[in-house]
């Protein structure tokens, strides 16, 4: 990728979506953008950094559009961040090439635009807080909790 040059060592990375075991990925299933748009997004945040000579990190976001839309009709998810992955062994974040190269994994997080509203207004690290009280990880949850939608009193 094109990483700025303070950050050369960045310019590796490899994206993740972690999928429930349950998930459609047959032929006939992937049709149906309900069970395809985790697919698209992957493809989508692999091909951005070469195709507008950019790079993407952990934090980063893309949003689905301007405004955000949700990537399908059976949910409200609308934006893809970039995290380091939790649910996989210790050690797994980086792989080592060799001196000059070492590879970066990152998981594929999709959010909700209220919660990139706090990612943007107040940092990732606050929105990471909500994940940590709501359990929230990286396996892909299309009905998962809101952490940032203020609730109503009736």
């Amino acid at each position: 990728m094109a990483a700025p040059e303070q950050v050369a060592e960045c310019q590796y990375a490899e994206l993740m979506l972690s999928l429930p075991p349950e998930w459609p990925l047959d032929q006939k299933s992937l049709e149906d953008g309900r069970n395809y748009w985790p697919i698209y997004v992957l493809k989508l945040l692999a091909r951005f950094p070469h195709q507008f000579h950019s790079w993407l990190w952990w934090g980063h976001t893309l949003p689905n559009g301007d405004p955000a839309e949700p990537y399908a009709d059976n949910t409200g998810l609308c934006c893809a961040l970039l995290l380091s992955p939790v649910r996989t062994p210790e050690g797994f974040q980086t792989l080592q090439i060799d001196e000059q190269k070492t590879i970066h994994f990152f998981s594929i997080v999709p959010i909700y635009q209220e919660e990139l509203n706090v990612k943007l207004d107040k940092g990732t690290e606050a929105l990471l807080e909500g994940f940590g009280k709501h359990g929230v990880t990286e396996l892909l949850d299309v009905k998962r909790p809101n952490v940032c939608k203020k609730r109503s009193w009736w």
